[in-house]
This record gives structure tokens, sequence and C-alpha cells, in this order.
């Protein structure tokens, strides 16, 4: 979610899907300060420039507050209401599709927007975004481990898996936690790759921001570059990630057939906090069903021992 093009834009999303459900509401309310800051590490405004892009995004945020807050909501109650029973590698597909298609209609609605900010960058802060970029890459290889030996980037994805399951299920146990890692071992490593089509979309640009485009030219080529990451890919690469993708949604299918009673109830609880939190944020009346129980489990800290107790 992090192309740089729509890194302002996409934040929303980002607040929205990817913290945790406490932080939630303060997070979304707040998107503007929180984006200003990170878009900072990026380029520095001047003051114009700075009135600009929170014209655009607040009227980009309540956009998004009025018309895709409510259909986060029927994302995950219907996520919710297919994981009661269990689910299967179709579901899980469908997850992934879904939560995708949100993100590329908020970069849609957002091109214009960001071509008119775009559009008033000097020639030198295109300069220093393209020097941005190089720092920031240097902050991904160590945290991804772009170049380090296939052992070592294997057992760091396998445990951003773990973490991402526990999440939602809680603590997994310890035979959980090793099937996690024999199912992520066996997906395509494709870490190199990956940070090599970041550069090269970072690339295309800092080539497109020099061109000198129209403001409808800028805001076409963003409306389709920013969704279609794949387009113009490595032909090795994106067979590798297409692969990934399945055999990821194979591997969250058998991990859900694994969940204790125990663990199904917190991920449907840690749902339904979501969806508390979305239609509070959009502000929909809920439904007595929508509403959660007072608490729910506090989550618990990835085990980042299971493989090296094995």
């Amino acid at each position: 979610m992090k192309r740089p093009a729509t890194l302002c834009l996409l934040l929303l999303a980002v607040a929205l899907l990817a913290g945790c459900s406490a932080g939630l509401r303060v997070g979304y309310n707040q998107a503007e300060l929180l984006t200003n800051w990170m878009v900072s590490d990026y380029v520095d405004f001047d003051a114009q420039q700075r009135d600009l892009f929170s014209q655009k995004f607040r009227a980009l945020h309540a956009w998004h507050r009025r018309e895709q807050l409510p259909e986060y909501s029927r994302l995950l109650r219907e996520t919710r209401t297919r994981a009661e029973d269990g689910l299967s590698r179709d579901d899980a597909v469908w997850v992934m599709e879904r939560s995708r298609s949100q993100v590329d209609t908020l970069i849609r609605q957002g091109a214009t927007d960001a071509a008119d900010v775009l559009m008033t960058l000097t020639p030198q802060q295109v300069a220093a975004l393209e020097q941005s970029f190089v720092r920031a890459n240097r902050k991904v290889m160590r945290d991804w481990g772009v170049g380090r030996p296939a052992e070592e980037q294997k057992r760091s994805r396998a445990e951003r898996q773990i973490a991402q399951i526990e999440r939602l299920t809680g603590r997994l146990s310890r035979e959980q936690a090793e099937r996690v890692i024999a199912m992520s071992d066996a997906l395509p490593l494709t870490t190199d790759q990956r940070f090599a089509d970041r550069q090269r979309r970072q690339r295309e640009l800092i080539k497109t921001l020099q061109a000198g485009r129209s403001r409808s030219e800028l805001a076409a080529w963003l409306r389709e570059w920013g969704p279609n990451w794949e387009r113009g890919r490595d032909d090795a690469y994106a067979r590798a990630a297409r692969a990934a993708t399945e055999q990821r949604a194979q591997m969250f299918a058998d991990i859900d057939r694994t969940l204790t009673p125990a663990q199904r109830s917190t991920a449907l609880g840690r749902l339904q906090g979501y969806i508390d939190d979305v239609v509070a944020l959009s502000g929909a009346p809920a439904s007595v069903s929508e509403v959660r129980p007072d608490r729910w489990p506090e989550p618990q800290p990835a085990p980042r021992s299971h493989r090296a107790s094995n």
C-alpha cells in the first residue's frame, strides 16, 4: 500500500486496515496530522503547498468517511460471517481481492487531487523526493532482509506471517506455529525481486514528474499507474508473485482449520471490534448483532522464538 505517488492518500486505508482496534478511531480521526508527518519524510512542502495538500486531503477524507467506510463495514461483516464456520481457500481469495479493490478505489478517487499537489513540486523538490526514496529504501532493505541469505529471509517472513495471524487469533500453539513456518517456507521467495520492483516503480514516478505533463495527463497517469503495480514487472517475478498469492490463500485456509474454539472466538471478537469501530467512524447506526462485549482478550505478542526453539 506504500506506493509513492499516492502515499499521502493511501494512509487513510492504512490507518483503517493495518492498526489495532484500540487505536483505530483515534488514528482515523487524526489522519491529516499523521499523513502530514509521514509525507514530510519525502517532500518538504512550502506554506502554499501545505495548504493545498491539507485542502485536498480533507476533501478526500470526507469522501472516504462517507463513501468507503460503509463498504469496509460490509466487507468486514461478510468476512466475519464466513469465518464463523471456517474460511475456505475461496473465502481467503475473496477477502484479499475485495480488500485490494477498496484500496484501488481510493487511489483512483485521489488521483486528481494527487496530481494537483504533485504539479506544484519544483525540480529541486522532485530531486529531493528521489533522494528520499534512496534513504527510505535503505530502511526497507534492513526490514525486509534484502540481499540476505535465503534462510534468513524465510525466517523473517514466517515471523511476520505468525504475527499477522496472531493479531486476530491470539497466541498460536507451538504445533500451529510450526505449521505456519512450514507453509511459509514453501512459498516462492521474492524478497529481492519485490525490492527491485519497488525501485522500478519509484523510477517511473520520478521520470513522470520530470516529464512536464499537464494536470489532466498526470491525473490520468496516476489513475492507471497506481492500481496497476504489476504492469511492467519482470516476468519471473510476476509469476512468482501470483503463485505466492495463491499459496498464501491456501495457507490461511489450512491454518483456519487448526483453530481451537477459543481462538476462533477471539478472531470473531476482534473482527466485530473492527466492525464497531468502522460503524462509529462512519456515523452509521449499529445493529444489535454488531454490539460487541465489553471486553475481548488482549492481543498477545508474536512468539518470535518459535523457529529458534526447534
